[in-house]
């Protein structure tokens, strides 16, 4: 009789659970669909456009241990940048990110959060204007890339599409990066935006 109590409340329960996961499903479910009508077709095309973008080139320098390396790779991690908040995939992205990088943690965190809201960004002009390798300091692990960046106005979409968030163009952004050659790729351990 135990056996079967014991049984019976572990179906019990499983059926609760399943019911309250069909309720979450469906409620995710309902959400995605009014979401999806709330866009406009306008809306729709920026979405998928974004959505589609192929990942970014892989340069045949990336995991050079070299300056030529170094430089190769923080020009890919920018791309993927972009990359993740258009398309929601920040899985190069994370697999360039040291635990330590506050900046590559809180890429991640957003990307996902604007997605899984049905979000995106659309692709945004990106050009370096120039890069500068310093060796590593006597103590440290990592080495500096000082890189100038001209950014094209952004504009970031959560759910609905309406009210998105935008940025203006920006010229000659200083963005400094550390990062240190382990296990045969360069890997970012901080990004920093230099205040204008």
């Amino acid at each position: 009789a135990k056996a079967e109590a014991s049984a019976s409340a572990s179906a019990s329960a499983s059926a609760a659970i399943a019911r309250a996961e069909k309720g979450i499903a469906d409620a995710n479910a309902s959400a995605t669909a009014s979401r999806e009508a709330a866009l406009t077709p306008e809306l729709r095309a920026k979405r998928d456009a974004a959505l589609a973008e192929p990942a970014p080139a892989k340069p045949p320098q990336l995991n050079e241990e070299s300056a030529e390396g170094a430089a190769a790779s923080v020009g890919y991690f920018l791309n993927l940048y972009r990359y993740a908040f258009m398309t929601g995939n920040t899985t190069e992205f994370a697999a360039m990110s040291d635990d330590r990088c506050k900046f590559c943690k809180s890429t991640i965190d957003d990307a996902n959060d604007i997605h899984s809201k049905g979000g995106w960004a659309d692709k945004w002009d990106q050009e370096i204007v120039s890069m500068t390798y310093f060796d590593k300091l006597e103590g440290y692990e990592y080495n500096r890339v000082k890189v100038i960046v001209n950014y094209g106005a952004m504009a970031s979409y959560y759910g609905d599409g309406q009210n998105p968030s935008t940025s203006e163009a920006t010229y000659g952004q200083e963005v400094n990066f550390g990062v240190r050659y382990n296990n045969g790729r360069w890997m970012a351990g901080a990004v920093e935006a230099v205040s204008k």
